[in-house]
């Protein structure tokens, strides 16, 4: 059985004094006295067990994760746009996956948060918290359910992007490695060999704020990793349609896996 456990990223990654640092960062901060150990001890298993039709399956059945929400709404609260429950949101979703046997639709996920002790504690709890502190402060209570469900649901999305493509790639000979730990802490959605993988979708905030977008912070953060790391990007348009998962096109892939197995 093919498994990635947190050990396997950080003998690959964290390497260097910027790596290291973060780690340590990580590890000692107060609010991930629960998360680390937890995903210390995750082992992604599941997704290398997956086939595309697994995986396109779900993104057809799964119900609309945004809801009746719109864009307006969902971002009309700042304290939720960007909020960040103590788990990352790619914990929660890894963690989901392996302990339920399946890559779960959005309503099994749901499911999962609010029934699960696991999923209460990661965002179940922590989510009804924040809308009830918001609700306190003034903020009508439908507006901030609203928002929580249109961050849960972009993030929803963006899990399943990441999980297609892997698998996919991974149908294409690619023998590419996921593990949350890696995503949260180093910005690497997968790896094969020293090639580091990013998915992101073009972002004009991003581009034109200081961060400069995410390829540039993982290049940054790895850049002194021994032996070096190299790097591949997979860069999506914007979604140009409403409630569906904005995936990458066959041209991406293909180009993807091309330069993936040349450099692995």
């Amino acid at each position: 059985m093919v498994e990635t456990s947190a050990h396997d990223v950080l003998g690959h990654f964290c390497t260097s004094g910027r790596t290291q640092s973060a780690y340590a960062a990580w590890e000692r901060d107060p609010r991930r006295r629960e998360v680390v150990p937890i995903v210390l001890g995750h082992r992604t298993r599941l997704i290398y067990e997956l086939r595309p039709d697994d995986v396109t399956s779900v993104c057809h059945r799964t119900e609309h994760a945004l809801g009746e929400v719109k864009r307006s709404d969902g971002e009309a609260v700042p304290e939720i746009v960007d909020w960040h429950p103590d788990f990352a949101f790619t914990h929660m979703f890894h963690l989901c996956m392996e302990r339920t046997g399946q890559l779960p639709t959005y309503q099994a996920f749901r499911q999962f948060a609010e029934g699960d002790r696991l999923g209460k504690l990661m965002l179940g709890l922590p989510a009804r918290n924040r809308v009830s502190e918001l609700s306190e402060r003034g903020v009508p209570e439908a507006r901030s359910r609203a928002a929580m469900r249109w961050r849960v649901g972009n993030a929803y999305y963006s899990f399943l992007r990441e999980v297609y493509t892997i698998v996919e790639l991974r149908e294409m000979g690619v023998d590419l490695r996921m593990h949350p730990l890696a995503d949260a802490l180093f910005r690497v959605d997968g790896w094969v060999g020293r090639t580091a993988l990013s998915l992101r979708v073009a972002n004009k905030k991003f581009r034109e704020g200081a961060h400069h977008g995410r390829k540039t912070q993982t290049e940054q953060l790895l850049a002194d990793v021994l032996p070096p790391v190299q790097f591949e990007a997979i860069e999506l348009s914007p979604a140009t349609k409403f409630g569906r998962v904005h995936l990458p096109s066959r041209a991406h892939l293909d180009r993807a896996a091309e330069s993936l197995l040349r450099e692995a």
